[in-house]
């Protein structure tokens, strides 16, 4: 008989293939409509802003085609503030965006009425690609950043590319550059596939994750270089079947589920799964992240494997106590269980390979360590190489290096 755990990863075998499906039929639909921005007025010459235009590009595109329609942004450096391309589209799908040129937003804060550069909301059938460039200009932007003074109630900076409520769509094959905060943001999708983005910000510029998804299901990333100020990736509350595969991170945060229950209204993240990926100087590796919260939800079923570690601070994390200054004991209404890290190696500079601190109110449960293989390279040399726990019902398996902790 199939057991619950079993058929969890036979579903995401299944969306794996759902989602390759679904971006084939996307990419082959043929003979499109092509909407050049520079019809519509754009101008190329890295100071106009190119707002207006793109909006009246997309409308067409969008709202007046008879067949498949591509919105073109050519060659060239476009400049362009706050733009929203929003659905339901009209024309027949897939609605295709393709990015050539180099897109710049405007720097001045005040034109930015809400927390988002691009904003693509309510589309069924997009895809964006072509191998250009989203370039946040963020360096501008980051000495405003206050989350540091106020990490619990800090002011947010735009974000560079919003999905809000876009399915069944693909995005491959963009970079975004230097954000201002988040460069990907994702909110209330489903089915979305991401593949080949080059994300690039400096590892001390603030709040800038490669990608946050958040109240979203059935997302896959793959195969990308990430390299940032804070998490390459990071999966936050209400989510379900999130995979990624194939990413390249550092520096940064590490790959994160979470933070978790910073607010009353956040649900149960189910399914998640870290495979292939490399993790290069990031302060984080695989972790797992809760506020202490105030209403009880869960994280489960995940899953980080196939793992290699370079000079990785903190390689293997659950932290329970996210958002306290000082190290205290977690009472964290959140409850962790069914994860498993597995086959990870290479090198950390922390004689603290290994650091599973839950809660109090809610141990962990069905937390597996197996085959980790790391080897200390931080100074001094003759520093004790452990794993700590507290409050986790974890079992440890395999080749083990540092060896198992006791549990508290």
């Amino acid at each position: 008989m199939a057991t619950p755990k079993s058929l969890f990863f036979l579903g995401i075998v299944f969306l794996s293939f759902s989602i390759i499906g679904a971006s084939r039929s996307l990419l082959e639909n043929g003979d499109p409509a092509v909407f050049n921005v520079t019809s519509f007025g754009a101008v190329a010459d890295d100071k106009t802003d190119n707002v207006e235009a793109f909006r009246a590009a997309w409308m067409a595109a969008c709202k007046n085609s008879t067949t498949p329609a591509t919105l073109l942004i050519p060659e060239g450096t476009f400049v362009s503030g706050q733009t929203l391309f929003a659905g339901p589209c009209i024309s027949p799908k897939p609605i295709t965006v393709e990015v050539i040129g180099t897109v710049k937003a405007t720097t001045d804060l005040s034109e930015y009425y809400s927390p988002e550069w691009f904003t693509f909301l309510s589309i069924d059938g997009l895809v964006l690609k072509g191998g250009g460039i989203f370039d946040g200009q963020g360096a501008i932007s980051w000495p405003f950043n206050d989350c540091k003074k106020n990490k619990g109630n800090c002011v947010s900076l735009p974000s560079s590319l919003k999905f809000e409520k876009v399915n069944n769509s693909i995005v491959t094959n963009i970079t975004s550059l230097n954000s201002m905060e988040f460069h990907y943001h994702l909110y209330g999708c489903n089915n979305i596939s991401f593949t080949n983005l080059k994300i690039t910000a400096p590892g001390n510029s603030p709040n800038t994750d490669g990608m946050h998804i958040s109240s979203s299901d059935r997302i896959s990333v793959s195969d990308s270089i990430i390299g940032t100020g804070d998490d390459c990736i990071s999966v936050g509350h209400s989510t379900s079947n999130i995979t990624i595969t194939n990413i390249t991170c550092g520096p940064g945060h590490g790959i994160s589920v979470g933070s978790l229950g910073k607010r009353p209204t956040e649900k149960t993240v189910d399914g998640v799964i870290v495979k292939n990926c490399t993790f290069t100087n990031t302060t984080n590796g695989a972790r797992i992240k809760t506020w202490l919260g105030s209403t009880p939800a869960e994280a489960k079923n995940i899953v980080y494997e196939d793992l290699i570690m370079n000079g990785v601070q903190n390689p293997i994390v659950i932290d329970q106590s996210y958002g306290k200054k000082a190290r205290v004991a977690s009472t964290s209404v959140w409850k962790i269980s069914d994860v498993h890290f597995r086959n990870i190696s290479g090198t950390t500079v922390s004689n603290i390979a290994v650091s599973l601190q839950c809660s109090t109110k809610n141990p962990c449960e069905g937390v597996e360590v197996a085959d980790v293989d790391l080897s200390y390279v931080g100074a001094p040399y003759n520093t004790t190489f452990v794993s700590v726990c507290a409050n986790a019902e974890a079992i440890f398996g395999g080749k083990l290096n540092p060896p198992a902790c006791s549990l508290l």
